[in-house]
Parts: structure tokens; C-alpha cells; sequence
């Protein structure tokens, strides 16, 4: 009886995800924004958006999968979510959401941890299963979300007073500084597949695959995707 009375209360605080679907593992960073020692702008090697970046670029080579990030964000979609369930859980197999978040968690939290330089980082995780015909709309959606955060955080740096106004007038407003470049070249987000940083927004508009070369900062058509 207590068996089953505790099974029922833990399938209520939980989700079982689906084997088919692909699967959502989004990870927002503890109090980011707010920590005046981080610059999540910065791309110095060990600096938060360094770290990010290649953790995104290890786990979605890893998994085969999408990866966006940005501000104090990331978010994996994983095609096929066996790929993810094997790898975390390779004795039990559970497709519980709960059980998925606390094992992703932990290797997420090792491996960016292990490249940033300024202290451990805590991460908040969510993950649900999606429509495949909805991904595209995830990445504009975070994409969106991504943005919003960055031209605010932008804004507060320069001690722009900020208002309670549109994302539209509040890029306009970051026109006016001279380094509103770094700003623009990640205010839309990072996207990476297969472990490559392709174009976020080929990807989006026109279903397409181009490969950024990081060193050369030229566009590669990539293959065998």
C-alpha cells in the first residue's frame, strides 16, 4: 500500500516524457544578471559566455542535438530523446522528468563549472517534450527571450535609465553607443547543432545549416546533417 501511495505522489510532482518527441532541457543560471563580477558579454577564454559556449558545443555533439544560449540561458533539443535517456539513466531508463533533470543537472553543472573560471555557477533546470513542427518555434520563442534580456542588461550597464517600454525602442537606444557591435553579434542568441555553431537565423528562416567558422568568421555550408 505505501509503495503505491508514494509512487502516486512522485508521478504528481513529475512528467513522464516522451520516447518519440523531442526533448527540451532548458537551464537558466542562478542570479547571473545580478552578480557584478560576471559580464555575461564578455568572451574571454573562461568568462561565463566562453564557458557556455563550449558546453554547448560538447553536449550537443554529444547527443546529436540543437543547443541556443544566450544572456544567462541555454536550452538542448534533443531529437531523440533515447540518446539522452541511455547515456543518463543506462540501467533504469526512465523517462521521468524529475529523474532526467537531476542526472542532466549534475553533468551540466560539472563540465561549465570545470571551464568557468569565476566561481561555480548554480543552474535551474526545466525539460518537457515538444512537436517536432515546434522547434523552429522554441528558437524563436527563446530566441525572443534571449534578446529581451541582453538589450535590458545592456542598457542597465551603460546606466541607461530603463523604462517600462517595448524591446523594439529599447534596441534604438542601444544604437547610440559605439559598442553596441558586441552587442549585436549575440543579442539574438548562439546556436549550435552536432557540436558546429551554425547561423541562428538560416537555420530559423530558411531551414538551413551554415556553419560558422569561429577563426576565419566566414559561413561553411555543412554536410552530413
Amino acid at each position: 500500500m505505501w509503495n503505491n501511495y508514494f509512487f502516486q505522489i512522485q508521478k504528481k510532482y513529475s512528467m513522464r516524457l516522451s520516447l518519440v518527441k523531442p526533448l527540451v532541457i532548458r537551464l537558466d543560471g542562478k542570479d547571473i544578471t545580478k552578480n557584478s563580477k560576471i559580464n555575461i558579454m564578455d568572451e574571454y577564454k573562461g568568462s561565463f559566455l566562453d564557458a557556455l559556449k563550449k558546453t554547448a558545443k560538447y553536449f550537443s555533439e554529444k547527443y546529436h542535438c540543437l543547443s541556443i544560449l544566450g544572456s544567462d540561458e541555454i536550452s538542448f533539443i534533443i531529437f531523440d530523446p533515447n540518446i539522452a535517456i541511455n547515456d543518463l539513466e543506462p540501467n533504469d531508463k526512465t523517462n521521468y522528468s524529475n529523474e532526467i533533470i537531476a542526472m542532466f543537472s549534475q553533468y551540466f553543472y560539472n563540465y561549465f563549472n570545470s571551464i568557468f573560471k569565476l566561481g561555480n555557477v548554480f543552474w535551474h533546470a526545466k525539460c518537457f517534450s515538444i512537436n517536432e513542427d515546434k522547434v523552429v518555434s522554441y528558437l524563436k520563442y527563446r530566441s525572443r527571450i534571449i534578446e529581451n534580456v541582453l538589450v535590458t542588461y545592456f542598457l542597465k550597464k551603460k546606466n541607461d535609465n530603463i523604462q517600462d517600454e517595448k524591446l523594439n525602442d529599447k534596441i534604438k537606444r542601444t544604437e547610440k553607443y559605439k559598442d553596441y557591435i558586441a552587442l549585436q553579434r549575440i543579442q539574438h542568441g548562439i546556436l549550435y547543432l552536432d557540436g558546429k555553431q551554425i547561423d541562428l537565423q538560416d537555420y530559423i528562416e530558411n531551414n538551413k545549416t551554415t556553419c560558422l567558422d569561429a577563426d576565419k568568421n566566414v559561413e561553411v555550408e555543412l554536410v552530413d546533417f
